[in-house]
């Protein structure tokens, strides 16, 4: 017959010495969502609370609630913790329990499941029926699938009940969740059936906090955890998410104790605990769309002072000093585009902008929206703003930009690879369109061809702010060679500085492969070598040349002036 769980509470009796006990609250359970707290209560505990005043009105109460979210958000959780608080009847309904190999089955357990709760409900007690995954169980019907059709249409019957009847039928609750709202038949979504939807969201920093409260509540910690600190950190993750992170801190913590000498020491975590937890557990939310979670800052990026400032300001402040702009009433850059020459760090900015504003950041390029299916690129365009928007303040980030949104060509213009990139433009510029209602979303994106771009994309609401990210200079050398000679042992004839005038026109990953290039020169003259000299460095200047010749360096500066560069 299915799950059947009935919890009783503790609350409203009388103690041993008399004082009333306290009576055990759902958010003893559960942290964060209180709008679908409160909505299970009015649908839950109201019509047993007012009865009375319910039938002098003459009021219906509504039978349905359908909660939906991303996975791990505590949809369950939250129909089990009223369910003990309310000493409800809990009857659990799954795709497994439904689909059945023999047909007729299926509807059987439906019935017998409704049936039970009303038998519950008729000796005065609250009865739950919970449907767990209901898209699964009730997808949008068709004549192919007669088997779902069927139990689409028992539950149906069964939640509109025998109209005749329907008055005097005790009172059940029918709650069901998802994470595929729009993949439920319609007609379960209407008054009478699922009166109300509650969107159980991505928690906010705040509700992240309590959770981790909840969750480490019997966890000894150090003094110098703090758990504001972590909630800050965990930007994305969901109820589960944080669950897991602490038992894995709890877990860190245990091996750590394990391998020490002393005896009879408490398990305490540490945050270093709690921070290498973190790189164990990522959030749901960015799963499968961000290739990894950017570990660059700003002191990583040599040079460019200018350009990084200005890049802070439109990325980093509007995140981290969100309120600020609302009290002047300004509206924050939706979009930054990046363009200059190869190797000249622009992919490492988008990175430590995502790093220093603590953002969720997503990551795509060409290669993954190019697919040979129709469709399928412009669906993950769709989706990975959708998880940006849940993940929020998040940064999605395009890479070549160029050929994720090129020119559009005309009916005259290729019929192949032309075709899909028109239809990720269109796709893209719809979804950075819907941003103006969203906050704390930013798109950064890169090229080394800003021609290229289409000219519907660089316009004000879109991307907002162009800014062109020139080679080095000779400052900006000298401090991408100290950077990437930090682990080096150099000799004390070594002069970055001079190597930095004599390296005109090498990019960042120029000179960081000239300190590699170093390095190996200093191993094959002897591989016990314990420092890189500066005939090591003379040796690799004279096997490298610069990516960039006078000529390009030109081009894109003009461009960057009298191109599509609106700021910089």
């Amino acid at each position: 017959m299915g799950e059947v769980m009935a919890a009783r509470s503790r609350g409203g009796t009388n103690g041993e010495d008399g004082e009333p006990v306290a009576r055990w609250r759902a958010e003893e359970a559960v942290a964060g969502n209180r709008m679908a707290l409160q909505a299970l209560r009015e649908l839950v505990i109201y019509p047993f609370l007012y009865a009375r005043q319910s039938r002098l009105l003459g009021l219906k109460w509504p039978r349905g609630l359908l909660l939906y979210g991303p996975p791990g958000t505590g949809k369950t959780s939250l129909v089990q913790a009223i369910v003990r608080e309310c000493s409800a009847h809990l009857t659990m309904i799954n795709t497994y329990s439904v689909h059945k190999a023999h047909a007729g089955e299926g509807e059987k357990f439906l019935r017998e499941a409704f049936s039970e709760a009303y038998s519950q409900a008729s000796q005065g007690r609250p009865a739950i029926i919970f449907i767990d995954e209901l898209d699964g169980i009730c997808p949008r019907r068709n004549s192919r699938r007669e088997q779902e059709s069927r139990i689409v249409g028992q539950l149906l019957t069964l939640m509109d009940g025998n109209k005749k009847l329907s008055k005097k039928l005790p009172h059940v609750v029918v709650v069901a969740s998802t994470n595929r709202v729009d993949a439920i038949d319609p007609a379960l979504r209407r008054p009478g059936r699922f009166d109300s939807e509650i969107e159980v969201t991505v928690p906010t920093v705040e509700e992240r906090l309590q959770i981790l409260k909840l969750y480490s509540k019997n966890l000894h910690l150090d003094e110098n955890v703090d758990l504001q600190i972590i909630a800050g950190w965990c930007n994305g993750y969901v109820g589960a998410d944080l669950e897991a992170l602490c038992r894995e801190a709890a877990r860190l913590a245990y091996r750590r104790l394990s391998n020490s000498s002393e005896d009879g020491k408490v398990l305490t975590l540490l945050m270093e605990d709690w921070e290498s937890a973190r790189s164990q557990i990522k959030a749901s939310m960015i799963r499968g769309v961000t290739k990894e979670a950017p570990t660059v800052s700003w002191d990583d990026i040599g040079g460019l002072k200018d350009l990084k400032k200005k890049l802070q300001q439109a990325v980093e402040w509007p995140i981290k000093h969100a309120a600020a702009f609302a009290r002047l009433g300004i509206s924050p850059v939706r979009g930054v585009l990046l363009h200059g020459p190869p190797g000249c760090s622009k992919t490492t900015l988008a990175k430590a902008a995502a790093h220093a504003a603590q953002a969720s950041f997503f990551s795509l390029s060409g290669a993954e929206l190019y697919s040979k299916y129709v469709g399928e690129g412009e669906a993950l365009l769709r989706r990975t703003f959708q998880r940006a928007r849940l993940s929020s303040p998040s940064i999605i980030f395009f890479d070549e930009a160029d050929a994720i949104a090129p020119k559009r060509t005309g009916p005259s213009g290729d019929s192949g690879n032309a075709t899909v990139g028109e239809r990720l433009l269109s796709t893209l510029l719809t979804e950075m369109d819907g941003l103006e209602l969203a906050t704390g979303i930013i798109v950064l994106a890169a090229t080394n061809r800003p021609k290229a771009i289409d000219a519907a994309l660089l316009r004000p609401g879109r991307f907002d702010m162009v800014l062109y990210v020139p080679p080095p200079d000779a400052q900006g050398r000298h401090e991408i060679l100290r950077i990437h000679t930090r682990k080096m042992k150099l000799g004390e004839d070594v002069d970055l500085g001079e190597i930095a005038e004599r390296t005109e026109l090498f990019t960042g990953a120029d000179l960081e492969g000239l300190c590699r290039e170093a390095g190996m020169a200093a191993l094959r003259e002897d591989l016990s070598a314990s420092s890189i000299h500066k005939a090591h460095f003379e040796a690799a200047i004279r096997s490298l040349r610069p990516s960039l010749t006078k000529t390009e360096v030109d081009e894109d500066a003009a461009a960057a002036i009298h191109g599509p560069a609106r700021k910089n």
